[in-house]
């Protein structure tokens, strides 16, 4: 794997983690630690492990030392969990999250407030 061939897949997997989870800005592996548990651990891993070898492909010495087999296998795991996700079933989920966190809440503080009323003796 030479280092165009590597800043290709780092920048694809850019594109997927700005396109997926909206994250612009950084590096691959700033953009791993800010996505946090958003992505699995192991996905974040890889992706550190790939921006640490782009890193490392700058320097012609060190670019000889990665170890392409890991890189790859990196890079497939990574793109195909991103490939996986769905904004739109990300929006729904958070939007139905928040709706049945508000209601239980809601029930709860009208149990809350029945249950003062009666102590009360006002029912």
């Amino acid at each position: 794997m030479d280092s165009k061939d590597l800043s290709r897949k780092t920048a694809h997997l850019n594109a997927l983690l700005e396109q997926k989870l909206g994250l612009r800005k950084g590096t691959l592996g700033h953009r791993a630690n800010k996505a946090g548990r958003l992505l699995p651990g192991w996905v974040r891993r890889n992706l550190r492990q790939l921006d640490e070898a782009a890193q490392m492909s700058e320097n012609p010495k060190l670019a000889r030392m990665m170890d392409t087999s890991a890189l790859d296998r990196a890079y497939s795991t990574a793109l195909d969990y991103l490939k996986t996700i769905n904004p739109k079933e990300r929006r729904k989920d958070w939007w139905l999250s928040l709706a049945s966190s508000m209601a239980f809440n809601l029930l709860l503080l009208a149990a809350i407030i029945l249950g003062l009323l009666r102590w009360q003796g006002i029912i």
